[in-house]
């Protein structure tokens, strides 16, 4: 009896620890599926830039638009971006030819010169996407449109001190292009300076029409020198070649534009008016890949290091290049402003 009693009890303490095993083997919960890690996402692609130049003359003009060129080679190095150019552009043609870049994929696009601006407008409005960029000209949109231009009336005050005190028949020329905002401001400005140094001074003169005719560039020059006028200031890109010719002709003298045009008629060229084209691009490029183009209008002088004159002919005195150096200075300082 008491066998059977303890196996009895034996079986029921066998048949508890089951029990409770599997009571507890069915109370633990299954652990949830691992869930995969979603992947990361791609790194947002840079914008890839094409820089395009549009001129209105010749890249060999060794001014204006030769600086622009040399300009845009300087930003292919510097940035690494690929770039193109169209030379001797008519104004009818800017627009086609703007298209015919924004549809290869060009998106910086530089129209030099203020004859530009109304295409520009227009191309800007056409293609939101792209940028585009007056050199010498004050177009701007808030957005995708903005311009680039020199101080104006800086350095044709200066040039006007030089040619005030090396002129011996006390009358000075002046040959443009265009008779555009930013000539005029540099031409007035120029009278001014000679106003100021040589009162006895007088002071002519004449617009070609043309930004690229090197005949009539010397046709007017010619005029001038012939009317008694020994000293002219030329602004008007190829135009200027046709001055130093007459000057040449004429055994006058020229103060030239935009670059050092010494190598025109190093014995007639008494100076240049230097414009950094090239830094002016540079900048505006990098504001578009820095992301801060506001499509403004950007002036920049000799504070800058954009206005500058070349050196000197042995013509022009030590004393009036002092002169010339001060009143840079307080330019540069902002004590003193010729558009004042």
């Amino acid at each position: 009896m008491l066998q059977k009693t303890a196996r009895l009890w034996a079986i029921i303490v066998i048949l508890t620890l089951v029990g409770s095993l599997t009571l507890a083997g069915c109370g633990q919960k299954a652990e949830p599926p691992k869930q995969s890690q979603p992947a990361p996402a791609p790194a947002p692609q840079k914008p890839v830039y094409k820089v395009a130049l549009l001129t209105s003359g010749p890249i060999n003009d060794g001014g204006w638009n030769q600086s622009a060129f040399e300009g845009l080679q300087d930003i292919k190095k510097k940035f690494g971006l690929e770039v193109a150019n169209t030379e001797n552009v008519k104004q009818a043609d800017q627009l086609q030819l703007i298209r015919s870049y924004v549809n290869q994929g060009y998106n910086i696009i530089f129209g030099h010169g203020f004859e530009y601006g109304d295409t520009l407008k227009a191309a800007a409005k056409e293609f939101p996407k792209a940028y585009f960029i007056q050199i010498g000209g004050i177009e701007k949109n808030g957005a995708n449109l903005g311009s680039t231009v020199f101080h104006s009336g800086e350095a044709g005050y200066i040039a006007g001190i030089v040619l005030a005190l090396t002129t011996k028949t006390n009358k000075i020329g002046q040959v443009g292009a265009m008779e555009i905002p930013t000539i005029k401001a540099d031409f007035d400005n120029m009278k001014k300076a000679v106003a100021k140094y040589n009162p006895k001074a007088t002071v002519v003169t004449a617009y070609t029409g043309s930004w690229e005719d090197i005949g009539k560039g010397k046709e007017a020059a010619l005029a001038q020198f012939n009317s008694g006028v020994d000293a002219i200031l030329a602004d008007g890109d190829a135009v200027n070649i046709g001055v130093v010719e007459a000057a040449k002709e004429k055994k006058g003298l020229v103060v030239g534009w935009s670059r050092d045009q010494s190598h025109l008629g190093p014995e007639v060229v008494l100076t240049s008016m230097i414009q950094r084209v090239d830094i002016m691009m540079e900048k505006m490029v990098k504001d578009v890949l820095d992301g801060k183009f506001k499509g403004e209008n950007v002036v920049m002088g000799f504070a800058d290091g954009v206005n500058d004159v070349a050196p000197y002919n042995a013509k022009v005195p030590k004393d009036v290049q002092d002169k010339v150096k001060a009143v840079i200075e307080e330019m540069k300082s902002g004590k003193f402003d010729p558009n004042k």
